[in-house]
């Protein structure tokens, strides 16, 4: 069924290309609030590498009001005359691209060196939006509600992701662009929203056909994405392009789930892993990486294995679990090992660091030991 659920969050693995060494990735997050002061309802929506997040607050009158903090304080952004005014998208120079309201009309902005400039899709009457900007300019945004469109030097070019089965209407929404030109969004097709990432002509997507509604809200520079899967569960998925492989069968990313406050999925994340969602940010606490064994291989013992760790408190403890039973650990930042396993296919193999705090990063993979 189809229905608009609202973009956002988790935590992670990632597997870089072949060829090379693959590393899994785990970062478990601290949140603050990040509220509009005296508003009824607050979101951050998008952050840029400077840390600079916009979003949108309500103080419970007519209207929806948008808002820029950076280092502790807030201020409007509203465009002139506008009903409403929703910020959507910040690069790194501080433009900022939304949508606003006048009467029953949506349109699209910019605000550079604080003007303001009107975005519309050319030739199209009726609503219409700017969704994301990237630092060399290119705007990513939707109009008529079912079509995306990309912004690039003065020129529009409608962006559609393909649907599932012949004579779907056509039905995409753009949630964002990174600096290297990633777009984001979701389709809606074969009645469920697939989220997708495109990049260099082609559409990727977080899950096979015919799975629960998700959408992928934001990337970074890492090729990191964000969203939201089965409507309401947050997630993240590291360098997805990596763990890619060949285009046929597809493969889909691993993505592991957390629960930011609220349960608010996230809507931006930038190249340090700050993410925004809802009414908080969340910011990387703890990171792990290991980089041997990697996820789907096949051992003989002694299996290596190899883990660093690093975050804002000192680093306890490296441990390793193997189908639920912990096989070794080290104290400290970094565990380098060559262990006997149990032999088996398919066996949970987990790495987990626990910090000073009691925090956890976990990296869970399956491997085969023979």
């Amino acid at each position: 069924m189809k229905s608009r659920f609202i973009t956002a969050f988790a935590t992670v693995l990632a597997l870089a290309s072949a060829g090379f060494a693959q590393t899994s990735t785990a970062v478990a997050y601290t949140y603050t609030t990040l509220a509009f002061p005296g508003s009824t309802s607050s979101t951050a929506i998008a952050i840029n590498n400077h840390n600079a997040v916009i979003g949108t607050y309500s103080l419970g009158v007519t209207g929806t009001h948008s808002f820029l903090w950076q280092s502790g304080s807030f201020i409007t952004i509203d465009f002139p005359g506008a009903a409403s005014t929703f910020a959507s998208g910040i690069n790194d120079f501080g433009d900022i691209v939304g949508t606003y309201l006048v009467g029953n009309s949506a349109h699209g902005f910019l605000r550079h060196n604080g003007a303001f400039t009107t975005i519309d899709f050319p030739g199209f009457v009726g609503a219409s939006g700017a969704i994301g900007i990237n630092n060399s300019g290119v705007i990513v945004g939707n109009y008529g509600n079912s079509q995306g469109y990309v912004l690039t030097n003065g020129t529009f070019k409608t962006l559609n992701a393909p649907q599932l089965n012949s004579g779907e209407a056509i039905d995409t929404e753009l949630t964002g662009i990174n600096n290297q030109g990633w777009i984001t969004g979701r389709v809606f097709t074969g009645d469920d929203w697939r989220g997708f990432w495109y990049v260099n002509g082609e559409f990727d997507f977080l899950e096979p056909p015919f799975s629960l509604d998700n959408v992928v809200s934001g990337s970074n520079g890492h090729g990191d994405i964000v969203g939201c899967e089965g409507g309401a569960t947050s997630f993240i998925s590291f360098a997805v392009e990596s763990n890619e492989g060949t285009e046929s069968p597809e493969r889909f990313p691993t993505i592991e789930v957390l629960n930011p406050p609220s349960g608010i999925c996230p809507t931006g994340i930038n190249y340090a892993r700050v993410i925004v969602g809802g009414s908080y940010m969340g910011v990387p606490a703890l990171t792990l990486n290991v980089t041997s064994p990697v996820n789907h291989g096949t051992y003989s013992n002694p299996v290596h294995v190899a883990a660093s760790a690093s975050g804002v408190n000192p680093i306890s403890q490296i441990q390793v679990w193997v189908n639920s039973k912990e096989v070794y650990h080290v104290s400290g930042l970094s565990l380098t090992a060559n262990l006997t396993l149990a032999v088996g296919n398919n066996e949970r193999f987990v790495v987990q660091a626990i910090d000073s705090k009691g925090m956890v990063a976990k990296v869970v993979e399956s491997i085969t030991v023979k």
